[in-house]
């Protein structure tokens, strides 16, 4: 894909998830999902949580929907999928867009729940560079230690 092609589709992600009551940012080198459910009651504030893949956009909105039963069902969705480094991610404007979503929602305490999601992104990030390096999960070394 060459590179006005994956900023044009970002674009419009972004767009997307500007307005949708759900956002899912998928990362699937860490096998993650950011979701972001901006959806809201006076004692029920947004919410930004790293949570499993769930396969398809439906069973998103089923689990969203599960999980806040007292609130009105979310039918919207937007996915941004996100191929770089949680570091990387901080850096963007997808993740700037979520964060400035929580903020502008006036509930206190959304830049804790921010700054907790993204510090377990890295944790995820972490444990699976570290699976990585020992060939365990879905990866394999190219060399196994010998014996000395």
């Amino acid at each position: 894909m060459a590179e006005h092609d994956y900023d044009r589709e970002m674009t419009e992600a972004l767009d997307g998830a500007e307005t949708a009551e759900v956002v899912c940012v998928i990362l699937p080198i860490i096998d993650q999902c950011l979701v972001y459910d901006s959806r809201s009651a006076p004692d029920d504030p947004p919410r930004i949580a790293v949570s499993a893949p769930l396969g398809s956009g439906e069973r998103r909105l089923r689990h969203v929907n599960r999980a806040r039963p007292d609130l009105p069902r979310a039918r919207e969705l937007s996915v941004i999928p996100w191929t770089g480094s949680v570091e990387a991610f901080s850096a963007s404007r997808a993740w700037e867009l979520l964060e400035r979503r929580m903020n502008a929602s006036g509930f206190e305490g959304t830049e804790e729940q921010c700054a907790g999601a993204l510090g377990e992104l890295r944790q995820w990030e972490r444990r699976s560079l570290v699976a990585m390096i020992q060939g365990q999960g879905p990866y394999h070394t190219l060399w196994s230690r010998t014996g000395n």
